[in-house]
């Protein structure tokens, strides 16, 4: 997995289809992330903001948010409310 990014193997080995069968919510997912892969924990909080800083419609965060297979619904404030409480709780953990 040398080309993957901190955000695609977040999705993919800890928010995917089968998240909610492993973990009691999205959060504890993120939690054991932010444990088990320090290198791209730390490169996963600048990962997002560039995503979001990318002027991305919500459309297009749905788009790539299916694409990398993600087990979650975006919640209230859309994927980009919920991608952002992802950078910050993974930038708690790391700092």
């Amino acid at each position: 997995m040398p080309d993957e990014s901190a955000l695609e193997h977040l999705i993919g080995a800890y928010l995917n289809q089968d998240q909610s069968l492993v973990y009691p919510d999205l959060m504890a997912g993120v939690d054991d992330f932010a444990r088990d892969e320090p290198d791209l924990a730390a490169a996963l909080p600048s990962e997002i903001d560039d995503v979001l800083a990318s002027h991305m419609s919500e459309a297009d965060l749905v788009a790539l948010m299916r694409r990398l297979g993600a087990g979650f619904m975006p919640g209230e404030g859309g994927y980009r409310g919920r991608l952002t409480e992802i950078a910050d709780r993974v930038r708690a953990a790391t700092s």
